[in-house]
């Protein structure tokens, strides 16, 4: 299969006649992710490519675009490309950049790595650092005028007022607002994350994305106003900015919230079982809603002149530009991406005790080894979503099982919250019913099974194999063996586990590691040695167990690379990471033998 490309962060004109749009590809040759951004009309015609860069965003006028391109953001003219940097202020990348309302300013977003000093450490680098983020607001002519202190990030302007979020004043992150670097009103109190906001069109209210409930990460994003405080989404379900997940960044992080002028409606990404719609909220009316629902992912909303523009996805489409006029819930492609890949198709499956588990299995004709893929989180959700290693492995001749276990959005709180205090309860249950109906199907071969994961999903195939013998073998990338020594946050863990080690004995009945004696089965561990997330030594403490007892282990160690390496990783890494699947796949499950 080809490599994908992967569209990203479309950005309307003020006027609605045109969109800006990342592509990001695999550059091997210089073993980077490479991104151009391109300008393509709204009606349709062919991409005009201002060079590399991210994040672009229009001035006001539609004349330019800001890009960030490293430490600088470059203006540049949004019909030929030509255009200059501005002064470079230093103090980290630029991740984007907003205009003010009268083209005068802009507020350049940085990130930089600097050395921790309380021991917090940052995914990705080695040694103990931490992500240092700021705000400079600069003349157009790149002069600095003002930087606000603290850890600020994503800005937007209303009129004379910068709204940000900041980690200055709680660790979730708050709402705040700006005139200047001694003028900042704090909007939320900490309850809770934000997650995503926007100003209202006229300017004097803010809609934001957060809960109430702390550090919490199952429980659903809701949808607020201020000015005065309101909530939008007290009758709604599923969360929302916890879009259908991929194995690319889109629709990771902050989530975007857009406010159109034209309707005023607020869009937000959500996940509706497998299904990824946008949702949206009238506050005029108290109605709400969803467009553009179908078997696919929408991520990304913009909107200008009437129209809103977003990234669809589905199963064989790594993602297509997408607009639509206000708010008929019918839109065109702009782009015309590469189609190809395994069909994926639904599988019915009932839980133990009657719940209904999303299930998808990806597969070309032919009696085939089954691999049983459990995703990360625990609290997100897969579904009709192109996600290219699931692709890649179906291409190599395996049947490729999806699916959303308890414990993922898109199905209401009770269904997230449901594995509290129980990682590798009904969460097990559940991938065992799954498994239950794939192998039932005639094209599947059950003397032939993996299970695979990653982060949480990785936890999942070390338990799994620890409580089974059915599996061939199993693949744990940055996965978790040992709740005690993971409890380095306090707090973090407290729900997953249903309390401190020193108050609920799931720290260690649910290590996988401490039931390595039960573990008969073929185990491949990958693990990036700068994971801050999850430490490499949880691999490596695994890998000495197995080790100890005689039993198959394998430990890939990749240099350079941080927890999220699949989403984020260097050509080079994914090629060793693919290399040792597949070498370790082939060697137990022997793919080719089901096509002679």
């Amino acid at each position: 299969m080809t490599d994908p490309r992967w569209l990203a962060d479309p950005r309307l004109s003020p006027d609605g006649t045109r969109v800006a749009y990342v592509e990001r590809t695999l550059d091997h040759a210089a073993d980077v992710v490479a991104s151009r951004v391109g300008v393509v009309p709204a009606g349709g015609g062919p991409t005009v490519w201002l060079g590399a860069g991210e994040a672009p965003r229009w001035s006001p006028d539609g004349r330019r675009l800001a890009v960030s391109r490293g430490e600088t953001v470059w203006l540049v003219d949004a019909f030929t490309g030509v255009g200059s940097p501005l002064a470079r202020q230093g103090g980290g990348q630029v991740t984007s950049a907003a205009w003010s309302p009268d083209g005068s300013r802009l507020a350049l977003a940085r990130s930089a790595l600097v050395p921790s000093l309380d021991g917090v450490r940052v995914d990705g680098l080695p040694g103990r650092w931490r992500r240092h983020r700021r705000l400079q607001v600069v003349a157009v002519d790149g002069h600095p005028l003002w930087t606000l202190p603290g850890d600020a990030y994503d800005p937007q302007w209303s009129r004379d007022r910068l709204a940000f979020l900041s980690n200055e004043f709680s660790s979730g992150g708050d709402l705040c607002v700006a005139t200047g670097p001694d003028d900042i009103t704090r909007v939320t109190d900490g309850a809770g994350p934000v997650r995503g906001f926007a100003w209202s069109p006229d300017g004097t209210r803010l809609a934001y994305l957060g809960h109430r409930h702390g550090d919490a990460g199952d429980v659903n994003l809701r949808l607020w106003l201020t000015d005065p405080d309101v909530e939008l989404t007290a009758d709604w379900t599923h969360g929302l900015g916890n879009p259908v997940r991929g194995d690319d960044p889109r629709g990771t992080g902050d989530a975007p919230v857009v406010w159109s002028a034209a309707s005023g409606r607020i869009y937000v990404e959500v996940a509706v079982g497998g299904r990824g719609p946008l949702a949206w909220f009238a506050p005029s009316s108290g109605r709400s809603g969803r467009v553009f629902d179908g078997a696919h992912a929408c991520l990304s909303p913009s909107v200008g002149g009437g129209r809103i523009a977003f990234v669809r996805s589905d199963a064989l489409n790594p993602g297509d530009v997408h607009v639509a006029e206000e708010p008929t819930g019918r839109s065109r492609a702009l782009t015309d991406a590469v189609r190809e890949g395994a069909p994926m198709a639904p599988l019915e499956v009932r839980a133990a005790d009657g719940v209904a588990i999303d299930t998808w299995l990806t597969t070309a004709s032919g009696r085939r080894p089954l691999l049983v893929n459990v995703h990360g989180g625990p609290h997100g959700a897969v579904g009709w979503r192109h996600t290219a290693e699931v692709q890649r492995l179906a291409a190599r001749g395996y049947a490729v099982l999806t699916l959303n276990p308890r414990g993922s959005q898109g199905y209401g709180e009770e269904f997230a919250t449901a594995i509290r205090g129980d990682w590798g309860g009904v969460d097990w249950s559940d991938i065992t019913a799954a498994v239950d109906a794939a192998v039932a199907l005639p094209g599947i071969d059950p003397a032939r099974m993996a299970i695979w994961g990653v982060s949480y999903g990785g936890f999942m195939a070390q338990w799994a194999i620890a409580h089974t013998d059915r599996f061939a073998c199993a693949v744990s990338e940055n996965g978790l063996s040992d709740f005690v020594a993971a409890w380095a946050v306090p707090g973090f863990w407290d729900l997953p586990m249903g309390g401190t080690p020193w108050t609920s004995p799931r720290f260690v009945d649910r290590s996988p590691l401490m039931h390595a004696d039960r573990i008969n089965t073929p185990l491949l561990l990958i693990h990036a040695e700068h994971d801050q997330v999850v430490p490499i030594a949880q691999s490596e403490q695994m890998h000495a167990a197995l080790r100890s007892l005689g039993r198959e282990v394998d430990l890939v160690r990749i240099p350079g690379e941080g927890h999220l390496m699949n989403l984020h990783g260097r050509p080079s890494s994914r090629t060793r990471r693919a290399a040792a699947i597949d070498a370790f796949l082939d060697r137990h499950l022997n793919p080719q033998a089901s096509k002679a």
